[in-house]
């Protein structure tokens, strides 16, 4: 084999590669660009579940203030906050303590006496 074959051989085997590296790198934009879009879409979901959560949390909160809004003993304080440390993945069984927490609270005021209210 002469210098000038293997020169053309080596210059081959470069475009070659340098062809299968952009056609890599093409399918992997578009991996990539499919990944994040799904992600973006799993963050608008989640967004979306949060948002839910707080608005019933808050709607339950306004309920168990008019529950025990003629109780004068009673100071309920402020509205809490959103618990930053709350994993999605419980979401479900923090909706239902806030729930079976505001049942509670109504059974609670509904049996109190006329006297202590």
């Amino acid at each position: 084999m002469t210098a000038e074959m293997r020169y053309k051989e080596i210059a081959s085997l470069a475009r070659k590669a340098t062809v299968d590296v952009q056609s890599w790198e093409r399918s992997r934009a578009v991996e990539l660009e499919s990944a994040i879009e799904a992600a973006r879409a799993d963050v608008d979901a989640a967004t979306e579940r949060e948002q839910r959560a707080m608005t019933q949390a808050r709607r339950w909160w306004r309920m168990a203030m008019d529950n025990v809004a003629r109780l004068s003993w009673l100071d309920a304080g402020d509205e809490p906050e959103p618990a930053e440390t709350a994993r999605a993945s419980h979401l479900d069984r923090h909706i239902e303590d806030v729930r079976t927490g505001y049942q509670d609270l109504t059974r609670a005021v509904q049996s109190l006496g006329w006297r202590a209210r």
